[in-house]
């Protein structure tokens, strides 16, 4: 989730966003219900006082005999000495609840799961709405509309009879997943959810990692994202520098750099990106900084150039004596193996490439024609015989 946050200097917002939505995960987990988006955006539109009273319950069930009894106590003694914190819509029986949970359980045996969803309770509520600002709006886009149940499928739902797939079952399967993110109309929810996507692939490469399915062993996952610019985030960084130990090969195209700059919020992450790709296939661009990229990847070489000369005298005597001289010289210079200026005059389809190994290469793609020697290719829909 910390992954489709607009980025910080200091990380700090991100932190509070990671550890509500570790709570919120725990807290769902412990009550045995699953975690999705739409339950975190209900969590934090709502407050956490549903799920904290169902885990209470759970807990008090498992240590506290006569619970409910108990409860009822302290509602009729202490009622008027329990107070819920500031902003929280926390009836009496919650409070009520809460405090049996508090001196009845054993600290040694009180459950981290409803310890964290206590202190958010304890928490102030304009406070906590603060420090997870920035997780309400990237939920709220991931969560609205048919998004939402796409994003949040409930498996109880029978009106909606489409499969349920995830990035593990895809790549255990060994399918296909394409994904139209539809950047043009709205290139923000676009890249939110490219982002999303890319973080659950860097955790489906760990575990595969983690159970020795890596290196030579490891099944061949192709990953391919245009407009990378859109959607680049941490967990791609992660996956372009360490994802070939799970098998994963990446292909990333994008338009400039600048574009990763503006993503990214600084030149030096956009260069640590690109440098972990070990291949690079430049088609014409007229960005200069993205030129002079392509030119110092393809390294320089030695141009040597040589040049001759010839000269002849002749004194005015009236039998002139000839001098003849013939002189000849090699030098070199250093040069950009492919020039700026050839970059952007590439024609269509046309680029230049280095491969890892040192290999360079200039090329064409071939374009297919509807006919070609006398055979027709495709047929007159378009579609291919």
């Amino acid at each position: 989730m910390t992954a489709i946050l607009p980025p910080e200097s200091d990380g700090v917002f991100t932190s509070f966003a990671w550890e509500a939505v570790h709570v919120m995960t725990m807290g769902l987990l412990f009550a045995g219900e699953k975690p999705s988006l739409g339950k975190f955006w209900r969590i934090l539109a709502e407050g956490i006082e549903p799920l904290f009273a169902k885990c209470l319950d759970i807990s008090l069930q498992k240590h506290v005999p006569y619970w409910r009894d108990r409860v009822s106590a302290i509602m009729e003694i202490e009622a008027g000495t329990l107070s819920a914190p500031p902003g929280s819509r926390a009836g009496l029986s919650l409070l009520a609840r809460a405090a049996l949970w508090e001196r009845a359980v054993p600290e040694n045996e009180k459950e981290p799961e409803v310890a964290g969803l206590f202190s958010v309770f304890r928490h102030s509520r304009e406070h906590y709405a603060k420090i997870t600002a920035s997780l309400v709006p990237a939920l709220s886009m991931l969560t609205s509309g048919p998004l939402g149940k796409s994003l949040s499928p409930d498996p109880d739902d029978i009106e909606d009879d489409r499969p349920i797939a995830t990035v593990d079952r895809v790549l255990d399967a060994g399918g296909v997943l394409y994904l139209g993110l539809d950047a043009l109309p709205d290139p923000q929810v676009a890249g939110s959810l490219g982002a999303l996507i890319l973080s659950d692939m860097a955790a489906s490469a760990g575990r595969r990692y983690n159970l020795d399915r890596s290196g030579d062993e490891a099944a061949r996952i192709s990953l391919f994202v245009d407009e990378t610019a859109n959607v680049i985030n941490r967990p791609l960084i992660e996956i372009l520098n360490k994802g070939m130990e799970a098998g994963i090969q990446t292909t990333c195209a994008m338009q400039t750099i600048a574009d990763l700059e503006a993503r990214l919020g600084s030149r030096a992450a956009a260069r640590m990106a690109l440098g972990n790709l070990n291949n690079l296939i430049a088609l014409r661009t007229k960005d200069q900084e993205t030129q002079k990229f392509v030119a110092e990847a393809f390294g320089r070489t030695t141009v040597w150039e040589t040049s001759a000369s010839f000269a002849s005298t002749a004194d005015s005597s009236p039998i002139p004596r000839f001098r003849a001289s013939v002189s000849r010289g090699l030098s070199g210079r250093r040069e950009s193996v492919v020039p700026t200026e050839a970059l952007g005059m590439l024609p269509n389809l046309e680029f230049f490439a280095s491969l890892s190994g040192g290999k360079l290469w200039k090329g064409r793609v071939p374009i297919l024609l509807p006919e070609a020697q006398g055979r027709r290719l495709f047929k007159n829909t378009g579609e291919r015989r």
